[in-house]
């Protein structure tokens, strides 16, 4: 028995030696320089260098200069005009414009009175909504009173009040 295991143990170290030789090839096959072949190819720079005297046939330096200043075509390199005066505005013009508020997304729905406590309710879209004053309906609206009459809101951002005007409700 004791002959099997160390046969296995044998056959388990020969594979990772296997292993660890594949892996240290890849290692060093992604090391190799290249071919002395491909460097020699290239022209040595001495080769490849013009006469001192000799132009390229195709190049025009006459497309390399300016055009007259009138002539049609922005000059890239020209100075900026300078900025034209400011126009002078009236005292009403130069007020900014208060930010008007949204309409008021809520409507009426009714009222419910039990044991002596009325409770009053909105809509806003699908959503049904019981209000009281002073209570703040998200970030936007506060609801500031309500009366046989109306509900008076103010918009926060612009404390804009509007009001609903309750009528043959009572």
């Amino acid at each position: 028995m004791k002959a099997l295991l160390l046969g296995r143990e044998r056959l388990r170290l020969a594979v990772l030696i296997v292993i660890a030789a594949a892996a240290a090839a890849g290692v060093v096959k992604g090391r190799e320089k290249p071919a002395l072949d491909l460097v020699e190819a290239r022209p040595a720079r001495a080769e490849r260098a013009e006469p001192a005297g000799a132009a390229e046939p195709d190049l025009d330096l006459a497309r390399l200069a300016r055009a007259p200043a009138g002539a049609g075509g922005a000059d890239p390199f020209a100075a900026p005009a300078p900025p034209a005066a400011p126009a002078r505005r009236t005292a009403a013009a130069a007020a900014p414009e208060a930010p008007a508020a949204p309409p008021l997304p809520f409507e009426y729905f009714g009222r419910l009175t039990q044991a002596g406590k009325t409770e009053v309710f909105v809509m806003r879209g699908d959503e049904l909504i019981s209000i009281v004053p002073g209570q703040r309906i998200g970030a936007e609206y506060r609801v500031d009173a309500i009366t046989e009459r109306s509900i008076r809101f103010t918009y926060l951002p612009t404390r804009t009040a509007h009001s609903i005007e309750l009528q043959g409700d009572g």
